[in-house]
């Protein structure tokens, strides 16, 4: 089993009550001998995920009393180990060994996170009598969508595990009341339509992230002008690449006007699992262009605001990052929830675009890279993709551009960019 000195971490929120987290415990972010690593529980099983040389492995096991015993698989090897979890159970002790060897090696971690205040926390995805439903929380306020009859809105006040909130439907509105389990795992509540005094119940339970699972979210207009112009569709080709890699889930859809594009980007809110946006169309300086409309910068960041799971959006279209389209979409998101957004500041050919989308998708889904780091490998492995011309090359600069959320005042920051 190949150790580097540090590996990257998968981020995933679990939810545990509070007393369980004095009976042994897994469940959480630890600092470890070998780097970060992230464990969800479910019972007596534990389920994790981290990096090793960029790419996706697994940890699964069973815990009994404070020992979880736990078998690892990584992209060239795999093995089996142990973690014994201290008394107050914010340190393990354990060892590994690769399949076949008589060796053991030490493995120790320290808790980064207890995860106590997700006991009363709204926080998060839930699956309701309603549809699906993502919440955000700041302070005592609780806001968010669910899908039910097209776009729903929710917003209430916290009074310790008790949400008295209004919601508003595209036909209805009203008030209700949501109450967490001990655990912060569901809730029930209550709800009634505005003018009327009979109640009605409404239910929950939280939905928790996958450690295996990313997802690549291609939002697509239809290309053809015509019925002489044969179909063509750049998400199909993605879905069947990406067909390869079990832990990437390919969803396509497409949109013909503003309405149908919010539509797709606001569906991404009711995934748990971290996702990529890819928004394909024909692209200007002012915006993603459909049938002769534009669609502006405050209309896409409006689609994603309360989807905290965004980890880049990147817009298959051209000239998008020629002006200050993505600075405006990152300054519009709340400052909590904003991600990188990437694109082209070129009219960039086709078959460059694809073949510059494919390896930035690879890097980002598979290899785990951050967007600004993919960018980077971009650049070494495609030269074509920034500014400078390829003497002798077929393709012109496609002029690629990835814009950072700390660097937003800068519409062509230096980490990161293909420049």
């Amino acid at each position: 089993m190949m150790r580097k000195k540090y590996l990257a971490v998968i981020s995933v929120i679990c939810w545990l009550p509070v007393s369980a987290l004095a009976d042994g415990t897994f469940a959480g972010t630890w600092d470890t001998t070998y780097g970060r690593m992230t464990l969800t529980q479910d019972g007596a099983r534990v389920r994790g995920a981290y990096f090793m040389e960029r790419q996706r492995c697994t940890l699964e096991g069973q815990v009994e009393k404070n020992k979880l015993t736990f078998h690892y698989r990584e992209r060239t090897a795999q093995g089996e180990g142990w973690f014994e979890s201290a008394a107050d159970s914010k340190s393990f002790q354990g060892q590994w060994r690769e399949k076949g060897s008589k060796a053991w090696q030490p493995w120790a971690g320290k808790r980064v996170s207890d995860n106590v205040a997700s006991a009363s926390s709204f926080e998060g995805l839930w699956q309701t009598s309603y549809g699906r439903m993502r919440l955000v929380e700041h302070d005592k306020n609780v806001e968010g969508v669910y899908a039910f009859n097209g776009e729903s809105t929710i917003a209430g006040k916290l009074e310790g595990k008790r949400l008295a909130f209004r919601y508003k439907e595209p036909d209805v509105e009203g008030e209700g009341w949501f109450e967490l389990s001990a655990d912060g795992q569901s809730f029930h509540g209550q709800w009634r339509p505005k003018g009327t005094e009979q109640w009605s119940p409404w239910t929950g339970e939280r939905i928790e992230a996958q450690p295996d699972r990313v997802w690549l979210v291609v939002i697509e207009a239809n290309w053809e002008a015509d019925l002489s112009e044969p179909e063509y569709s750049f998400g199909a080709m993605l879905r069947a690449f990406f067909a390869r890699s079990p832990g990437v889930q390919v969803r396509h859809r497409f949109f013909t006007d503003e309405a149908s594009l919010k539509r797709w980007c606001r569906e991404v809110a009711y995934l748990a699992e971290p996702v990529v946006v890819s928004i394909a169309t024909h692209g200007s300086r002012q915006g993603a262009e459909v049938n002769g409309h534009t669609i502006g910068a405050k209309a896409i960041a409006d689609s994603f605001r309360y989807a905290a799971n965004v980890r880049l959006l990147n817009f298959s279209a051209c000239e998008m990052m020629k002006d200050k389209v993505a600075k405006e979409i990152i300054d519009a998101l709340d400052k909590d929830r904003r991600f990188p957004v990437s694109g082209y500041a070129t009219t960039v050919d086709w078959a460059a675009s694809a073949i510059i989308e494919f390896a930035y998708y690879e890097l980002v889904l598979v290899h785990d890279l951050p967007p600004q780091e993919a960018a980077k490998q971009l650049k070494l492995l495609l030269p074509f993709a920034g500014d400078k011309p390829i003497p002798g090359g077929a393709f012109a600069p496609a002029g690629f551009r990835l814009l950072m959320p700390e660097e937003k005042g800068n519409p062509n920051p230096a980490s990161g960019a293909l420049k």
